[in-house]
């Protein structure tokens, strides 16, 4: 990131790309983006500002078909780029992506008189040069982040004339369902199999009409004479490998590839002969072992042209794909989306329909719940977007009443602008410290709509009928709610999007913020307050009582008791600054700020290290006495990585620092990271401020320390 800010550095590193420079030098030029396009922030600085030269270095190498490492460099660049959405997808199609990755589909021959015409998968893999066989993995992801990130706009005018990409599109679809049947004659594994039939679903998940049309036509025509046998195939040998003994292993590129076999056909279509709820039973079995790390894997693991990423030092690559790590996971998911959005899709017990979600509420004790919970429980966890846009699509919540400090960071459409935002004395009352406000809204607006925008806004998930489609619809495309639009469309989870639920903006200083309660730090120092008319000096939070409430057992019973201290103004939390705002990121987001460990962190001085390390430390002991779950253990995970990558001054300072507040996990985990060096901690006299207990814990994992290595050896 510091050397993305070198203007100068990137313009030459462009230039270097250029068909005029040596073979090598554009290579390692083109290695250098690589690195810079690591990370979603690397790729957008770049390409903000120098998406064109770059861009148009990329798909030069590409085009040097003679140059297999110049052109598989090319690939890998820009397979890098075009996983994240931007501006930059218009310059690849601007410089004809979609006739490069053909050209590299027909190798050597796109000098011949078929480089000007569309070929079948079977002309062009008997024509093509064994020499560029391996960079056609590269030649399906990249098509796939193409299509996933495509608009309709972009084809608007002359689309009956793209024949490359017609040409791509039926390639893949054909050889995806080839290698899947067994009917063609390459000899290629299920590894080299993947990449283009990830590339089909990602085809059918594009926004893009024409893409989703043509990927869809081609995809039906070559499954069509099997049909339902297709179908039943993958879902019989899905059952027959998940519903085995779970003491035998999975074989998990088999579980993977028949679920993205099965969602390519429920999204181009659902009316199959099928048993949904023996199909619901082996998905939610499947998302179990997920959730249980029994049936694992990554891409990474068996896609060889994509360990490239992790080449070198990567301590600070941090991105992950927006589907996560655990790709069976996401295509389980997938399948179980479209599966429910098939029409005759009923209840087995009241034979009632389920026009959305997967309960029916006439019958709610049924094997559905069960299903329910394991979602639920998947959600609560630590997941990324993709998967957790799918559950989100899925799954059903329950209404709330509405307080203005949540509407106000969920739904702020709901509310009147800052201008007219007054309190009418007719309509307005007072209870304890607050104030409640009547927003009328229009004789337009159904209510039953409000109460399901409402049960949104809280939640992140609704069940609406078909009664009530249209008019919650169109209220959600009217405050702005995007994600709910979506999924009343029945729209796929659009790539790189995810309803996150976060109430953090409700805490920016604002005249109308809402905020009833004031949290300050246990600090000496001064700070200068920008909320109203505050004029409080000491380190503190305006927050609200209701998410403090929700998000603590301790706070929620204060509040509710009725003592002085329920209608005070202030509560004074006993840790410092930096360990309040972090406590303040977890009640409004549900996520602990995590310091990565990587170069940055090692450079970072001892005092700054100490500090942020201090920090969890007091936060894993305030989770002892305010009943906070789930913070202490996420303390304690923050910590270990950390400590790990700590100086040695520092681990001692905070092993002193968390035995004296008692918290005996994170004193392990520092003595952990420094047992190793005892010795010569105790010969310099750097242990003397250690109490005589901690003193025997170090020596106790030294020795430890020293049996462990002698068994390695």
């Amino acid at each position: 990131m510091v050397l993305l800010k070198n203007e100068e550095l990137i313009i030459k590193t462009g230039n270097l790309m250029g068909k005029s420079h040596p073979t090598v030098t554009r290579i390692e030029a083109l290695r250098l983006c690589q690195v810079f396009l690591r990370s979603s922030r690397g790729c957008n600085w770049l390409m903000t500002a120098h998406g064109q030269p770059i861009v148009q270095g990329i798909t030069n190498a590409m085009s040097e078909i003679n140059e297999k490492t110049l052109v598989r460099e090319g690939c890998r660049t820009a397979l890098l780029a075009l996983r994240y959405s931007g501006n930059h997808h218009r310059c690849f199609w601007f410089n004809a992506i979609d006739k490069i990755l053909y050209k590299i589909l027909c190798g050597s021959c796109n000098s011949s008189s078929h480089a000007h015409q569309t070929l079948c998968h079977g002309e062009l893999f008997n024509i093509d040069s064994k020499d560029i066989m391996d960079i056609h993995p590269y030649v399906w992801d990249i098509l796939g982040y193409l299509a996933v990130h495509c608009d309709n706009e972009h084809f608007s005018v002359g689309t009956c004339q793209n024949n490359f990409l017609q040409g791509l599109i039926s390639c893949a679809c054909s050889l995806a369902t080839d290698l899947t049947l067994k009917k063609s004659p390459l000899k290629l594994s299920k590894e080299e199999q993947e990449p283009a039939l990830r590339a089909v679903l990602m085809m059918l998940l594009s926004p893009s009409q024409f893409i989703f049309s043509e990927a869809s036509s081609k995809f039906l025509e070559a499954v069509l004479p099997l049909d339902n046998e297709y179908m039943n195939m993958f879902m019989s040998s899905l059952e027959s490998n998940v519903t085995r003994n779970l003491t035998a292993s999975f074989d998990c590129v088999k579980i993977m590839t028949n679920l993205m076999n099965i969602a390519c056909l429920l999204v181009v279509q659902s009316n199959y002969s099928l048993n949904k709820r023996s199909a619901v039973d082996v998905l939610s079995n499947i998302i179990k072992e997920c959730l249980h790390d029994h049936l694992y894997i990554t891409r990474s693991n068996f896609a060889s042209h994509l360990q490239f990423c992790f080449d070198g030092s990567s301590c600070c690559y941090l991105s992950e794909e927006w589907e996560g790590e655990n790709i069976v996971l996401f295509y389980g998911l997938v399948v179980l989306f479209n599966l429910l959005k098939s029409d005759n899709f009923i209840c087995f017990h009241c034979k009632r329909k389920l026009d959305a979600g997967i309960v029916c509420h006439e019958c709610r004790d049924h094997y559905n719940e069960g299903l329910v919970g394991v979602l639920k429980q998947a959600l609560c966890q630590n997941m990324s977007p993709g998967p957790k846009s799918y559950i989100a699509h899925i799954l059903n919540g329950e209404s709330l009443s509405a307080h203005a400090a949540i509407l106000s960071a969920r739904c702020p459409k709901l509310l009147p602008s800052e201008k007219t935002f007054v309190r009418d004395g007719s309509v307005t009352y007072e209870w304890g410290r607050r104030s409640c406000y009547h927003v009328r809204m229009s004789d337009r607006v159904d209510s039953h709509a409000l109460k399901k925008i409402l049960e949104y806004a809280y939640t992140g998930l609704v069940t609406v009928d078909d009664a009530t489609v249209k008019p919650v619809k169109t209220l959600a495309k009217y405050c702005h709610l995007r994600s709910l639009h979506l999924m009343l469309q029945k729209e796929q989870p659009r790539w790189h999007s995810c309803p996150i639920y976060d109430l953090t903006t409700a805490l920016e200083p604002a005249k109308h913020s809402f905020s009833d309660i004031i949290l300050e730090a246990q600090s000496n120092d001064k700070m200068e307050c920008h909320h109203g008319s505050c004029q409080l000096s000491t380190p503190h939070i305006h927050s609200h009582k209701v998410i403090l409430s929700v998000s603590c057992e301790y706070l929620r019973a204060l509040f509710q008791s009725g003592m002085h201290e329920s209608f005070a103004e202030t509560i004074r939390v006993p840790v410092g600054w930096e360990a309040l705002r972090k406590l303040v990121q977890w009640f409004y987001s549900g996520e602990l700020p995590r310091v990565p460990p990587d170069c940055r962190w090692k450079a970072t001085s001892t005092e700054e290290k100490l500090s942020i390390l201090k920090s969890y430390a007091e936060l894993s002991s305030l989770a002892d006495f305010w009943f906070v779950d789930g913070m202490k253990e996420e303390s304690l995970q923050v910590l270990t990585s950390c400590l790990n990558s700590s100086s040695t001054d520092a681990s001692l300072a905070f092993i002193g620092f968390a035995a004296n507040l008692g918290q005996w996990e994170l004193v392990e985990a520092a003595i952990s990271s420094v047992a190793h060096l005892y010795p010569r901690l105790r010969d310099s006299g750097r242990l003397e401020q250690l109490d005589e207990d901690v003193l025997n814990m170090l020596r106790t994992e030294h020795v430890r320390y020293l049996q462990h290595r002698s068994a390695s050896k």
